[in-house]
């Protein structure tokens, strides 16, 4: 007789419970350090593991940073699939990725982990390099594909859509993001972040021609 009590869904054969506390801990301790000052023995205490547990997984700290930039970007939603839009209307979809992405570009842990690279960029190139790799590059990628596909439904009639998809990018940054950047202005609400992203995406997809007569 099966119990009423509901259980919860086991997680995937693949979820890794240390691996996931590691990557949390090393977000708090190179947010608070730099990726320069952060060492792993200072990861290890921040997870409360061995530093076996934490080369088992993490066998260098450039692969552990690597590890932190990805799984805020799977957090904020940006490692998606260009499919699941499929059927979407282009201006969904558009307000759906721009506001993922202002979400996460606005965000605090987002503008300090960019001052940081910035701020070591001159003395430590590899460090900026692998934030490069794990976190903008990963994305202009999938928002390549985004664009690629949509011009292939018919939604965007381009024949360089690598280039609206990095325009769409750049959209994205303006704003409060420069002022941001300095540390000139508090973090945007949600409502200032939406208002933002849908007049950005109304104006891309009008362009500034006046209205044919």
């Amino acid at each position: 007789m099966q119990s009423s009590e509901q259980k919860a869904p086991l997680p995937p054969a693949s979820y890794d419970a240390k691996a996931e506390q590691i990557v949390a801990a090393a977000r708090e301790v190179f947010l608070e350090l730099g990726y320069a000052a952060t060492s792993m023995d200072q990861v290890a205490q921040q997870a409360r593991v061995s530093k076996t547990t934490l080369y088992t997984r993490f066998p260098s700290k450039e692969e552990l940073y690597t590890a932190v930039i990805s799984a805020e970007c799977e957090r904020r939603g940006l490692r998606f699939q260009p499919e699941m839009f499929d059927g979407m209307p282009l201006r969904d979809v558009l307000v759906q990725v721009g506001r993922r992405f202002v979400d996460l570009l606005w965000s605090d842990a987002a503008i300090r982990v960019h001052q940081g690279v910035v701020g070591e960029a001159t003395r430590m190139p590899d460090a900026a390099k692998l934030y490069f790799q794990a976190g903008p590059e990963q994305g202009i990628a999938n928002f390549i594909a985004l664009f690629t596909r949509l011009t292939e439904r018919g939604l965007i009639a381009t024949d360089d859509p690598a280039f609206v998809a990095r325009q769409f990018l750049a959209a994205m940054q303006g704003g409060a993001y420069c002022q941001l950047v300095l540390g000139l202005c508090p973090e945007p609400t949600e409502e200032e972040r939406r208002t933002f992203v849908d007049k950005a995406v109304d104006l891309f997809l009008r362009g500034v021609a006046p209205a044919t007569p």
